[in-house]
């Protein structure tokens, strides 16, 4: 199988004409916040938001904010809270001078945990706030609908 990957990869590689300028290094962001709290975790995450918010406006690229929570409270104030924390982030970026028209936020709340809520440190991984990155409006748009379809039957269930 990875020779099959690999050889198609390389033929698509050849079939098309790519330069190392048309490439992009994506600043990743990825913010934590205190339990219960829109407050970051720490004065490091203001300094991650700064970086990405030059990173948007150097690349004019566009950017959905996703909030994530722990599944320590009910599943709907975790929504909101989720919600909140992506706002804050959002507004953080407009206000350190990225197009408002270049970024989005939303919320998931707790409906996809990417470590073990049951363990203080994995709980502590899921209060996060991050990025996704994309060439255009209507990338982030189809993107955005999709992911609130994905999720509308299970943010206010109890993960």
């Amino acid at each position: 199988m990875k020779k099959i990957l690999a050889s198609t990869f390389i033929s698509l590689i050849t079939m098309t004409s790519l330069n190392a300028g048309d490439c992009i290094m994506v600043k990743d962001l990825n913010v934590q916040f205190k339990n219960d709290s829109t407050i970051y975790s720490d004065s490091s995450e203001s300094k991650e938001v700064q970086e990405f918010a030059q990173f948007l406006k150097k690349t004019k690229l566009y950017a959905v904010i996703e909030g994530h929570t722990s599944a320590s409270a009910p599943a709907g104030y975790n929504y909101d809270l989720s919600t909140d924390r992506a706002a804050k982030v959002r507004n953080s970026l407009v206000n350190l001078g990225v197009n408002s028209k270049q970024v989005r936020y939303m919320g998931f709340g707790e409906s996809s945990p990417l470590y073990n809520n049951s363990t203080d440190e994995g709980a502590a991984k899921n209060r996060r706030v991050i990025a996704e990155v994309f060439n255009s409006a209507e990338e982030l748009a189809t993107y955005i609908e999709s992911e609130k379809a994905r999720i509308s039957d299970i943010k206010y269930k109890e993960q």
